[in-house]
C-alpha cells in the first residue's frame, strides 16, 4: 500500500482545487486529481478524512473506504465524492493507496 498526503486548503466561501500539473507531485502515477469541494454547511470546521482508494487496472478509482475521519463528517463524504473522479496511470494489477486529506480554513 503506497501513502500519498494532500493538505487542501480551503477558502471559507470557495473550494479549492489541485491542479492536474500538481498530481505528478503528489503519486508518479497520478494523472486526475480534483481537489474536494467544501460541503455548504454553516457548522463546518477544519478536519482529517484518510481513504483506502481501490484502483482498478484501467487507472480508475473503483471505490473507496473511509478509513479515519475528524472534523465535520461532510467531509468524507467531499473526499469520497473527489477521489471517485481521480485517475491513476494504468498498470497490469488492481492496487491501493492509502490518502489523507487535511483540510484548512484560510481567510480569502
Amino acid at each position: 500500500m503506497t501513502l500519498l498526503w494532500i493538505v487542501i486548503a480551503l477558502a471559507v466561501s470557495s473550494p479549492a482545487g489541485t491542479g492536474n500539473a500538481a498530481c505528478s507531485q503528489l503519486d508518479p502515477e497520478l494523472l486526475h486529481c480534483p481537489a474536494p469541494e467544501a460541503p455548504r454547511i454553516t457548522e463546518l470546521r477544519e478536519g482529517r478524512v484518510t481513504l483506502e482508494l481501490y484502483i482498478d487496472p484501467d487507472g480508475s478509482v473503483r471505490s473507496s473506504k473511509v478509513l479515519t475521519s475528524s472534523g465535520h463528517p461532510a467531509w468524507a463524504s467531499a473526499a469520497q465524492a473527489a477521489v471517485a473522479e481521480w485517475r491513476y496511470v494504468a498498470g497490469s494489477g488492481s492496487r491501493t493507496r492509502e490518502v489523507p486529506f487535511d483540510f484548512l480554513f484560510s481567510v480569502p
